[in-house]
């Protein structure tokens, strides 16, 4: 009896007795009134039984809100009902809200079936069939009341049926989860069901009805994108705000707000906005406006306006002017600490840092950290790790793929990126760096032609922009001259640039020397290497092919004796080399290639001066000697550690392969002291006799050159003689412009210096050696065109200086650059250059660039505009096998310009947005803009065009960050850069829309799937796997403490840690076991998987789609890689 009564009068949703099949046996034929009190109304449950409800009148009174639950979970905005309401209009307007917000932030009315059930909703309201009021008080009642036709209700005495129970009017409610509800039948039941309902709608607030059509009109089918159909330029426009705008609601201190000597500008207080925001939502920024824009000034005022605990990591010669930025823009809890000293900023902060405490760590000349494999990146990668992390750097893309992961690194956990312009941060970064490896080896392979080469490595290039373009901040001046705001701004405060003329060549001639300069390169120079070595490269590549050098050229064997061990001996040779910590076959690389970067130094110095070269011969001789002696003693030869190499790295401070004044006696010196560090030794009996024959050699032929030179009177240079006369005659011409002259080497600037002075010139020399206070403000004072001009001096009208100098200094009063030696570098002359053209004060319409060649004038006359034989071989040797088609000066000229002109355009060309971002600043105030802004999420529209594809394109966010999806309707929806998306968007006002086709639904709910989805494949790189499977052993085993040992299993299956921490742990004997958390901290492992938990995606918001339609349709692009 109880499971009868239990099964006629209960209902679970359980089994075929869902309250939905209960409430449609009872809609098509017996119930004529329908009365709904539910707690939420939730449309999902009219869309259940939308088919049922045309021809019924109905009446829903809402007790609590609309759709909470739903918009919950997919808006930021809270919509409770508040207790008290100021007015029926309010309520009535907070719930048509409720609506809208429902109908824009969800995908619950798209799809036919769900537009068709709001269709039938919203005719019901017009045609007065459908009523929708809100209790007064909140009311958690559910009761549905169905009241029979006539015929169906046995003449009174059955009038309806009366469910009540824990069901709310939704999907769930009505069908999708276990709910409790009874039915009655009864007359007595109905009546007094439909007195309290009628009671509770008689006292209601009016929602919706026939009378209030309008109310619902204007607050809901005007604001929602049901049979909206804007024109696609409101569309461009709209996606155009949402992606360029930059938000400029928060207060900051501008520069000239925390100190007064300092002034405003647009473009900077863009950047300080957008740098904060940046920091704030994805834990960094790379700040990388091009050289003279003003980054520090950027990042110091970020620093003051973010009140953090701050360290500044610092290249050494620039540590004085932070500290002096920390005191002007008032950083007052701000360390300076040189790039070559980051263990004691380590030190400084697991010192002082307190838990969950964030610091904000800055990194100017952040290029400089590309590997995360060295020692310094990995103690850098734990000091930024938790924290807040601001990068400064020129050259953010003039690298491979590797080196911006590496920097992004240092505030993103790759496999949980707050980026969300991927799906997978580490699996984007290693498919790109694979496929820049793999365009490498096809180059060197010549199976793909320049242009083909130069297309991937662009589009490569785009995809890296478009991945990390939420982090980036970089505008060049054409940029600057672009934008209208930015451009009025600077002509208002009267700032204007100058504009760098092509670089010229000026000759010197050597005379009687011309014939010993040729015999000493010929002796010298590399032959069989055609491309530059890149430090980074020569350190860690493991690129090993034969060399043919000839049996009298130098060999540099001392570098490399690992490429002269015997057949049969490797074995234990690489045992050696294992036991050190390394990788055998990337080790025989390093050496192979310091080899051809030690011969590749001696000829730059020998190009540079003289002197360069004499000291580099005496300090070559003497190590030379030293390794016979250590021969002789020992019968080995020493080999250093690995340890070396990032100490090496950080001598060469450039990003390529430029020396800032090294010179080889501090090269040698500094590998001496490292053999305190440890070394291991290759017995002799495990060397060919080839390598000791090449060793003596080599220091036969240093010995005869040193001879040679010997018998030459220091004080004949030609060189420095030509320069001299050079100097007067432009100083005499124009007075007012000051000269720089720029050489790698310090000790070819120290002997120019003595030189000029010895002639009369008004020179002053500068080198990191001579980077004091006192040097720095005789600098400024003769120099620098924005100084105090009380303070400003003429002592001084020629400035020698290395490359030390060509970072951080305003040098503004000198409009021409002398590149002393050959500049087979022409990033660095870009640098050089930036010391004059300054943001703050134009001194000359045009700057001048020499480049200074030497050359014969004794040739005959036919051979008069040929390039000499001498100056041919010098370029040659400088700067590799681009330069063997070279025939004439003009086509020697034409070669620089043009490279100058390629780095110009890298680096001073228009960045891709500038047009978007100006035409954002000529429309924001327009009326299109306004109707663009109007637009309600999820709006949908076709266009009609002649581009080259059709298909479906989604505009999307998550979180922070915008998402371009697309997809023919054919292949597998993917990411379109912005680069791409502005293209196909960009149209003008007179564009038509069209409807939606039938097509539409399936490509855009196909790509709606794959919106925010991860499909990107696990990682499988063997450093990770290797040192998981280590960790692994140590916790099976016991070894060490195991609480400490499974966090780091987690860091590491995270990729939270540095590749120097994997690579150190995958080299960790037995016996270093003990040490593991000194040099993997326990602090880092923490700070890195709390960051790891405290990451949020935010919010999905679909915002809106375009079906493009083609008449001159190609087949669709496939994704390019």
């Amino acid at each position: 009896m109880e499971n009868k009564l239990y099964s006629e009068y209960f209902i679970t949703n359980s089994g075929e007795k869902s309250l939905a099949q209960i409430i449609k046996g009872i809609l098509p034929a017996k119930a004529d009134c329908l009365d709904f009190l539910v707690g939420y109304f939730y449309f999902s449950g009219i869309e259940e039984i939308y088919k049922n409800i045309s021809d019924k009148k109905m009446r829903i009174l809402v007790g609590l809100e609309m759709e909470k639950e739903l918009l919950n979970k997919t808006s930021e905005i809270d919509f409770l009902w508040k207790k008290q309401k100021s007015s029926r209009q309010e309520i009535r307007n907070e719930f048509n809200r409720s609506l809208v917000e429902l109908f824009n932030k969800t995908d619950f009315f798209e799809g036919k079936k769900e537009t068709e059930a709001f269709k039938i909703y919203y005719e019901k309201i017009k045609n007065g069939t459908l009523e929708i009021r809100k209790t007064k008080e909140p009311c958690h009642a559910k009761m549905y009341i169905f009241s029979y036709r006539d015929e169906f209700s046995e003449e009174g005495e059955t009038p309806g049926t009366v469910i009540t129970g824990s069901s709310n009017l939704t999907y769930k409610g009505l069908r999708g989860q276990n709910e409790i509800n009874v039915r009655f039948q009864h007359k007595t039941e109905f009546k007094d069901a439909q007195n309290i309902f009628d009671k509770l709608w008689e006292n209601a607030i009016v929602i919706a009805d026939k009378d209030h059509i309008n109310d619902f009109e204007e607050g809901v089918i005007k604001y929602i994108w049901y049979e909206k159909n804007p024109s696609p330029y409101l569309l461009y426009l709209r996606v155009l705000y949402e992606y360029f705008k930059i938000d400029t609601s928060k207060r900051i201190r501008t520069p000239h707000d925390i100190n007064k000597k300092f002034f405003n500008l647009k473009y900077q207080e863009d950047a300080i906005r957008m740098a904060i925001s940046t920091i704030e939502k994805h834990n960094g920024v790379i700040i990388s406006d091009v050289v003279g824009l003003g980054k520090s000034i950027i990042g110091s005022t970020v620093a003051n306006n973010m009140n953090l605990r701050t360290i500044i990591i610092s290249p050494p010669h620039l540590k004085q002017q932070w500290e002096d930025y920390v005191d002007e823009f008032k950083i007052n809890t701000a360390r300076v600490f040189s790039r070559g000293v980051i263990s004691k900023a380590l030190e400084h902060y697991r010192a002082r840092t307190e838990e969950d405490e964030k610091w904000l760590i800055i990194i100017d000349e952040a290029h400089n950290y590309r590997n995360e494999f060295t020692l310094d990146y990995g103690m850098l990668h734990e000091l930024c790790q938790g924290n807040k992390v601001m990068l400064l750097t020129a050259t953010p893309f003039n690298n491979q793929p590797s080196d911006i992961y590496s920097l992004i690194k240092l505030f993103q956990i790759p496999t949980k990126s707050t980026l969300q312009t991927v799906n997978n941060l580490g699996y984007s970064f290693r498919h790109l760096i694979n496929l820049y490896k793999d365009l490498k080896k096809k180059q060197k392979n010549k199976i793909l032609s320049e242009d083909e080469l130069k297309l991937a490595i662009e589009s490569i290039a785009q995809q890296i922009r478009a991945i990390i373009s939420p982090l980036i901040i970089r505008r060049s001046r054409l940029d600057l001259d672009a934008i209208p705001a930015y451009k009025e701004d600077l002509k208002k405060q009267k700032i204007e640039f100058s504009k760098p003329a092509p670089p010229e060549l000026l000759d010197y001639d050597l005379g009687d020397l011309r014939n010993l300069y040729l015999s000493t390169l010929d002796k010298i120079s590399r032959k069989d290497y055609d491309d530059e070595i890149d430090m980074h490269d020569y350190i860690y590549s493991d690129d090993i092919q034969d060399e043919a050098i000839p049996p009298e050229g130098f060999h540099a064997a001392r570098y490399k004796p690992i490429m002269y061990v015997k057949e049969g001996c490797e074995e234990e040779v690489k045992k050696l080399v294992e036991e050190a910590g390394f990788e055998y076959h990337l080790f025989k690389g390093t050496q192979r290639n310091l080899a051809k970067f030690m011969r590749t130094l001696l000829v730059r110095r020998f190009e540079s001066s003289q002197t360069a070269f004499r000291i580099s011969l005496n300090n070559m001789l003497s190590n030379y000697n030293n390794i016979k002696y250590w021969i002789a003693i020992r019968q080995a030869v020493p080999v250093f550690k690995k340890g070396m190499l990032p100490d090496i790295e950080a001598m060469y401070e450039s990003t390529n392969d430029i020396i800032p004044e090294m010179v080889d006696d501090e090269i040698e010196s500094a590998i001496e002291r490292l053999q305190a560090r440890g070394l291991f030794e290759i017995k002799t009996e495990y060397l060919k006799d080839s390598f000791f024959e090449e060793l003596d050699i080599d220091i036969e032929l240093l010995q005869n050159l040193k001879k040679e030179w010997d018998k030459v009177n220091e004080e004949i240079d030609p060189k420095q003689n030509k320069l001299i006369k050079i100097l007067n005659e432009q100083l005499t011409k124009d007075p007012e412009r000051k000269i720089i002259v720029f050489s790698q080497f310090a000790d070819t600037i120290d002997d120019l210096d003595k030189k000029l002075s010895k002639a009369g010139l008004p020179v002053f020399s500068y080198t990191a050696g001579k980077a004091s206070p006192r040097n720095k403000e005789i600098i400024r004072a003769n120099f620098d065109a924005g100084y105090d001009d009380h303070k400003q001096q003429n002592t001084y009208k020629v400035l020698l200086a290395t490359d030390a100098i060509s970072e951080g200094y305003n040098l503004h009063r000198a409009g021409t650059i002398f590149n002393y030696d050959i500049p087979y570098n022409p990033t660095r002359v870009i640098q050089r250059i930036g010391r004059i053209n300054r943001i703050n004060k134009k001194m000359f319409d045009e700057l001048y660039i020499y480049n200074y060649f030497p050359t014969d004038i004794g040739e005959s006359e036919i051979r008069i505009q040929e390039i000499s034989t001498l100056k041919m071989a010098m370029i040659h040797a400088i700067m590799g096998e681009d330069t063997k088609v070279l025939t004439s000066d003009e086509e020697l000229r034409a070669f620089f310009i043009e490279q100058y002109k390629t780095i110009i355009e890298n680096d001073e060309r228009k960045s891709w947005d500038t047009e978007y971002r100006t035409e954002l600043d000529t429309v924001i105030h327009s009326k299109e803009m306004k109707d663009a802004l109007n637009l309600p999420l999820r709006t949908k529209i076709r266009r009609k065009t002649s581009l080259p594809e059709e298909g479906v394109l989604v505009f999307a966010k998550k979180g922070n960050d915008f998402v371009f999806k697309y997809s023919d309707g054919y292949t597998k929806p993917y990411d379109r850069t912005p680069e791409d998306v502005f293209k196909l968007l960009k149209t003008n006002k007179d564009e038509k829309s069209y409807k939606i086709s039938e097509t539409f639904d399936e490509t855009f709910n196909m790509i709606k799937t794959a919106l925010f989805s991860d499909d990107s494949e696990s990682d499988t790189e063997k450093i990770k796997r290797d040192a998981l499977d280590k960790v692994r052993v140590m916790i099976q085993t016991k070894t060490y403490d195991n609480e400490y040992l499974e966090d780091l299993k987690t860091a590491i299956e995270l990729d939270a840690i540095s590749g120097y921490a994997l690579r150190w742990i995958n080299r960790m004997k037995p016996s270093e076991y003990a040490t593991l958390s000194e040099k993997v901290s326990r602090i880092y492992i923490q700070k890195a998987l709390h960051t790891y938990d405290n990451i949020s995606h935010g919010s999905e918001t679909l915002i809106l789609a375009e079906e493009i339609e083609s008449d001159s349709v190609i087949l669709a692009p496939d994704v390019l890689f």
